[in-house]
């Protein structure tokens, strides 16, 4: 947890040097890590720092006073589950905690309590997130290479270690006529097979912080193209098929 902290001030110093958007940094922990009841209050325990330092009048904007005075603010924490763990808990089970140095029980908790901790954390300050690891490595394309250990601070991306993904979103509201609801799919075909090329010369073009970064990107080209604008398309599209309501029939007049 110590080192967390350290990382976390780093990401803040990295936010406040050059914008106010928050450092994209994702920490993912085991669930038989020894220090995981402590990671997943982590935020949460903060956050009641944060509500008293608010009460005592400093300012609750997230890049005020009060939150850059606490840890944990810089970062999405997640917690790494293996489908074993949720069957612990669908059977009340226990759940052992072991240390890293030589794979040792730690300590062993109730897999149920250390559940409930975690949905009350994510409750409260929504992390930590849930990263289904004997799930996704089973549906992973690549696994010769190497196991996924996290996502990305989104989670759109979950490949190897040390790659990148480049990236890029599509306006769904351009290819949309409002007027009569109708959506342009050839179009929209057109600029994905369009912006499928650009972002695979952005490869080649970008600039990567490590070598291996820039290798495991070159091998395996990972691209990832999103879209924009979503429920701003599909939200005239529904006011359209919702039937206007009849007029109410007017009360008959009371008789003299």
């Amino acid at each position: 947890m110590s080192f967390l902290k350290v990382g976390d001030r780093a990401a803040g110093a990295i936010k406040s040097g050059g914008t106010t958007r928050r450092a994209a940094k994702m920490v993912c922990l085991d669930l038989d890590h020894p220090d995981i009841e402590q990671f997943v209050t982590w935020k949460a325990d903060e956050e009641k720092k944060v509500a008293a330092l608010i009460a005592a009048g400093y300012p609750a904007d997230f890049n005020g006073e009060a939150y850059a005075t606490v840890s944990g603010q810089n970062s999405n924490n997640s917690v790494r589950v293996p489908t074993r763990f949720i069957d612990a808990v669908e059977r009340d089970g226990d759940w052992q905690l072991t240390r890293r140095t030589d794979g040792k029980v730690a300590k062993t908790v109730r897999a149920r309590d250390l559940w409930r901790r975690i949905a009350e954390a994510a409750w409260q300050c929504a992390d930590p997130g849930l990263q289904f690891d004997t799930t996704i490595n089973e549906w992973h394309t690549c696994p010769e290479a190497g196991p996924i250990n996290a996502s990305n601070p989104c989670s759109e991306y979950m490949f190897l270690d040390d790659t990148a993904c480049n990236l890029a979103s599509l306006n769904l509201l351009k290819f949309m006529d409002v007027e009569t609801g109708a959506f342009d799919i050839e179009a929209y075909r057109h600029a994905v097979r369009l912006w499928t090329v650009v972002l695979e010369i952005s490869v080649l073009m970008a600039q990567f912080p490590s070598e291996p970064i820039a290798r495991l990107s070159y091998d395996f080209r990972t691209l990832g193209l999103g879209y924009a604008n979503l429920g701003t398309v599909l939200m005239p599209s529904a006011c359209r098929t919702i039937p206007t309501p009849p007029a109410p029939t007017p009360a008959p007049s009371p008789r003299s």
